[in-house]
């Protein structure tokens, strides 16, 4: 495979149809959507079902911003 730096995709990108580069962004969007998932999936398997859930609960990652709200003052 060969490895082009960001500027060289966005070239290469940019000479594209706008049909395809948005097929191009579906595409990533996908892609990354699958491998949160497996990251959250490695989560839970790290921590257990119960904290994933915790980490995931609104009230609960409220409660740890005001946390650190109140330590960074």
């Amino acid at each position: 495979m060969s490895t082009h730096t960001l500027p060289e995709l966005e070239a290469l990108i940019s000479r594209l149809s706008p049909a395809e580069q948005l097929r191009l962004l579906e595409d990533l969007a996908r892609r990354l959507r699958t491998r949160m998932a497996g990251d959250e999936q490695a989560l839970t398997e790290a921590l257990g079902p119960e904290l994933a859930i915790m980490a995931r609960d609104r009230d609960v990652q409220s409660e740890i911003a005001e946390t650190d709200r109140m330590l960074q003052s």
